[in-house]
Parts: C-alpha cells; sequence; structure tokens
C-alpha cells in the first residue's frame, strides 16, 4: 500500500493535462507542435508499465488510470485512451477535463460529432472549462468547417478570459474567419 501511495506521489504530475496535444495537422502550429513532442518523446512503454502495476493493486485509483489514459493519449492510441478513460468516468462522470481529453481523442480519430458530444458534456459539468471551448472551436473550424460556430465559441473564451494563453490566436483567427466570410458574401 505504501509503494501504492508513493508511487502516485511521484506520478501526480504528469496526471493532469492543461492542453491536450492535437496531432491532426488542422490548425496552424500543428505539424511543429508534433515535431516538438516527436524530439521529446518520453518512455511511454515503461510509464504504461508502472501505472499498469499500480492498478493491478488498485484497479479503481483515479489518478493512474487518468495517467494511464493520458499516457495512451500521448502516445496517440486513442482507442485505448478512450477505454481507460471511459473506466474514469465510470466512477468519476462529472470529470470534465477527462470528457475533454476523451473528446480530443475522439477528434483524433476522425469521430467529430462524437468529440463535440464531449465537449458539450465536459461545460455542462465545468462551464468555465476553457480549454473544452478551445478544442470545440478547432473542431468547428477545422473540421466541421462551421466557421460562425468556431467564431462563436471562440469569443466566448475571449470574454470569459480576455487573457486566455491562446488569445491572440484567438483573435486573429476569428478576424481571419469572418474576413474569409465576408469576400465569400456570408
Amino acid at each position: 500500500m505504501l509503494l501504492t501511495v508513493f508511487l502516485c506521489f511521484l506520478l501526480l504530475p504528469g496526471c493532469t493535462k492543461s492542453e491536450p496535444k492535437q496531432y491532426t495537422h488542422g490548425y496552424p502550429g500543428a505539424a511543429q507542435a508534433q515535431n516538438n513532442d516527436q524530439a521529446q518523446t518520453p518512455y511511454y512503454v515503461g510509464l504504461i508499465e508502472e501505472y499498469r502495476a499500480v492498478l493491478a493493486e488498485d484497479p479503481n485509483n483515479l489518478v493512474a488510470l487518468i495517467a494511464l489514459g493520458n499516457t495512451y493519449y500521448d502516445s496517440g492510441e486513442w482507442q485505448k485512451a478512450i477505454a481507460i478513460y471511459e473506466h474514469v468516468l465510470s466512477i468519476d462522470p462529472r470529470n470534465a477535463d477527462v470528457r475533454n481529453d476523451m473528446g480530443s481523442a475522439y477528434r483524433n480519430l476522425g469521430q467529430y460529432d462524437r468529440a463535440l458530444a464531449e465537449y458539450h458534456i465536459a461545460l455542462r459539468f465545468d462551464p468555465g472549462h476553457l480549454n473544452a471551448r478551445y478544442n470545440m472551436g478547432i473542431v468547428y473550424a477545422y473540421d466541421k468547417k462551421d466557421l460562425l460556430s468556431a467564431i462563436h465559441v471562440w469569443e466566448e473564451i475571449l470574454r470569459l478570459s480576455p487573457n486566455f494563453p491562446r488569445a491572440e490566436y484567438l483573435r486573429s483567427s476569428i478576424a481571419a474567419f469572418k474576413q474569409g466570410m465576408k469576400r465569400e458574401g456570408r
């Protein structure tokens, strides 16, 4: 038991994700982000083994489950990440961070409507979850080609948090979308 607590304490910093990675190349900077990630790839197999060892002793350890799901996500194993996230949500269905990450995994599988559904659920449980709103805008803009919805979602982020870390990207994207729609007569 002491080993489990110790491992969870050591692994806790890797269990939270402030910004899910988007491996598809549907938005500016994605290719560079992916190249940077590849240059600093952690040893996923070892991490997975460690989390599974913790889970062998405590199968419902949320910290280890989320960390395992995030490791699968970060290694591009979207289906395995989703399976783990679903298990987490069976224990803690109101976990907006996990819903957001699961939505991003669905997005990376090309299941855009399912991704949007997960982002909406995350926002129902945590209306201030800015990453879920941001990711929703990404899906609307780049996958669904619904620029009006993307603009609406991103303007809401800027209203809620004018200093959002990606605020300049949002402002420039909104301006570009509006200009493009104006040129097209929409």
